[in-house]
């Protein structure tokens, strides 16, 4: 008779893995964690933070200044802060060709402007005392008073201005002379830095003369409105070949095309 033995296989009793529940619960505090940062970023941040100001487009205009002409405190947050009308301020000063405001998430604010740049200096009265007048290539009279160092632009006389006011323009007439010497600012400013003023006048029945003074010379030269580069250097040709003339030249004109020149007492 043969035994049988029968082998009992007991179950295996495991441990709970705690595995799945732990990776859980980190996600789950990391999750808040990132809507707390985000709410801290996107919320209180804009909410509470003050302005941080930055300009750009200007060597010459920082922030204080331009905070002081857009009447700013420092005190302002930037999620009220409002770029309209902190733009029209800028856009309303005679010192500015364009303004932009841009707002950057979370705090910075960006003023970029493009200031206005001289092309020639004028002389007006204020209170009774002869200041200078800094005018840019559209005419707009935007500096009273006072012109910053390095500035080298051409005098500009024959104009009248009593108690001039920053901002005001000139003539319309004025524009093409204007955009001639912001021309020669730009493609030959060693040539343009040879004439010390310009003098406006009128002509009898409308229109007027150019009555040019150059730096190394007593003769002045009488010419038409136009005074572009090539005009300028036939100018400084003529006046080198009068130079060389026994007599005292007091005036060239060189208008419509020809040469004549006078002398003191009479003309030839």
């Amino acid at each position: 008779m043969s035994e049988a033995f029968v082998v009992e296989t007991g179950k295996r009793h495991e441990g709970i893995d705690f595995k799945p529940y732990l990776l859980r619960a980190l996600v789950a505090i990391l999750s808040i964690f990132l809507c707390a940062e985000l709410i801290f970023y996107l919320i209180i941040v804009p909410a509470t933070s003050r302005v941080n100001l930055t300009v750009s487009g200007s060597a010459t205009v920082g922030v204080d200044e331009i905070a002081a002409l857009a009447g700013l405190t420092g005190k302002e947050r930037w999620l009220a802060f409002d770029t309209a009308s902190v733009a029209s301020r800028l856009a309303a000063n005679p010192l500015f060709e364009s303004v932009l405001v841009e707002k950057k998430f979370p705090d910075r604010v960006i003023v970029s402007v493009v200031p206005r740049v001289p092309v020639a200096v004028s002389l007006g009265l204020v209170n009774g005392r002869t200041v200078p007048v800094e005018i840019d290539q559209n005419g707009v009279a935007f500096r009273i008073g006072a012109i910053p160092a390095g500035v080298s632009v051409p005098l500009i006389t024959g104009l009248t201005f009593e108690k001039p006011v920053a901002g005001m323009r000139l003539n319309e007439r004025l524009k093409p002379l204007l955009a001639d010497l912001k021309d020669l600012e730009s493609k030959n400013p060693v040539l343009l830095s040879s004439v010390s003023e310009i003098r406006i006048d009128p002509k009898t029945y409308g229109g007027y003369d150019l009555v040019v003074y150059p730096v190394n010379s007593r003769v002045r030269v009488r010419t038409d409105k136009a005074l572009n580069e090539d005009a300028l250097q036939y100018m400084m040709l003529v006046l080198d070949v009068v130079k060389g003339l026994a007599i005292d030249v007091d005036e060239i004109d060189i208008r419509a095309g020809t040469v004549s020149y006078r002398v003191k007492g009479g003309q030839l």
